[in-house]
């Protein structure tokens, strides 16, 4: 899936995007997140309210993204470990436990753990584990990683946007082969459909030339009567 592919329709965006870094909107570092009235926008990692489906802050869309809060309570329970517990290990350990269940609902959480986090291992681990989900949302993260102030995090930022890449690259190249394959889908229909038209004709050709051929011999029958 390209990048492309995520840009909100201005239709139904009910936000307008802001970009202004001195807006007292503007993502913040809470000292709580209630995910289960909440969520936090995996490309800015802003915390919004869970009902919404476009990020006020960015404007992505966030329609085919589910909300952790949405999820198992285990879930919502390492969310709140990660972002929350006074510990680097159990937080780092928490990411990376949401990380392994590869799913996109965890994108926020790591998102938000990348960007506010203040141990460098931890933003290490969610940077790590936001390239190995490949999903496009995370390019805008990972390219402010690269101005961490952390070498090893900056390091993981690169190996991550690589992976999306990847990925992103990989599933161009599917989708222009399932092109391909459908146009010689589309040829080969048109064949068979020209052959079975030649057929239908050539059938009632023959059966014309058949019918002629018995009104001849029907009129010469009756002439040698008539004789």
């Amino acid at each position: 899936m390209s990048k492309k592919d995520f840009i909100p329709d201005p239709n139904r965006n009910p936000y307008r995007v802001r970009n202004s870094p001195q807006s007292q909107n503007n993502p913040g570092n809470p000292e709580f997140i209630d995910f289960n009235t909440q969520r936090v926008c995996p490309s800015c990692g802003g915390v919004i309210k869970i009902t919404h489906n476009f990020c006020k802050y960015c404007g992505v869309d966030l329609s085919r993204i589910e909300a952790i809060g949405t999820a198992d309570e285990i879930s919502k329970q390492l969310a709140i470990t990660a972002v929350t517990d006074p510990n680097a290990e159990v937080r780092k350990e928490a990411v990376d436990t949401l990380g392994n269940f590869g799913d996109t609902k965890v994108l926020g959480v790591l998102t938000y753990v990348m960007l506010h986090d203040l141990d460098p291992e931890v933003r290490r681990e969610a940077v790590d584990e936001l390239g190995d989900l490949h999903h496009p949302y995370s390019l805008e993260v990972l390219a402010k990683a690269l101005k961490d102030e952390s070498p090893e995090v900056r390091k993981e930022a690169i190996e991550g946007l690589k992976k999306i890449k990847k990925k992103v690259k990989e599933k161009k190249m599917e989708k222009g082969k399932a092109s391909e394959r459908g146009k010689v889908d589309d040829k080969e229909e048109e064949d068979k459909e020209e052959k079975d038209k030649e057929k239908k004709d050539k059938k009632e050709k023959d059966k014309e030339d058949k019918d002629k051929k018995k009104d001849d011999l029907e009129d010469d029958n009756k002439e040698e009567f008539l004789l």
